[in-house]
């Protein structure tokens, strides 16, 4: 027998496994851009004020994969959230300048 709460806590254990596997997919994107970036900057060449420049190039890249997972997480979880509370998502606000 199914009744509103059946279909409740069906609907709040789907929603978790989506919010799961995005925590997931992000983090493991994390990781391998932690891992596998700097270990490719072993291979650049050149230097700059004695640093190599593969790590400074790295480490700005990486700042900004970090900063597009965080946007993507918040803008996947606005739509999930309004999507399991049956709303629209709201719409970008438009911004004006002056």
């Amino acid at each position: 027998m199914d009744g509103p709460q059946g279909n409740e806590t069906r609907k709040q254990a789907s929603y978790w496994r989506r919010v799961l596997r995005v925590t997931a997919a992000l983090v493991a994107l994390w990781a391998g851009v932690t891992v596998f970036f700097p270990w490719l900057a072993l291979e650049l060449p050149d230097t700059v004020a004695g640093f190599p420049l593969g790590y400074w190039v790295v480490a700005q890249g990486a700042l900004l994969i970090y900063l597009a997972i965080v946007v993507g997480y918040a803008m996947v979880m606005e739509r999930l959230d309004a999507r399991y509370r049956g709303e629209e998502p709201a719409p970008p606000q438009e911004r004006t300048l002056g």
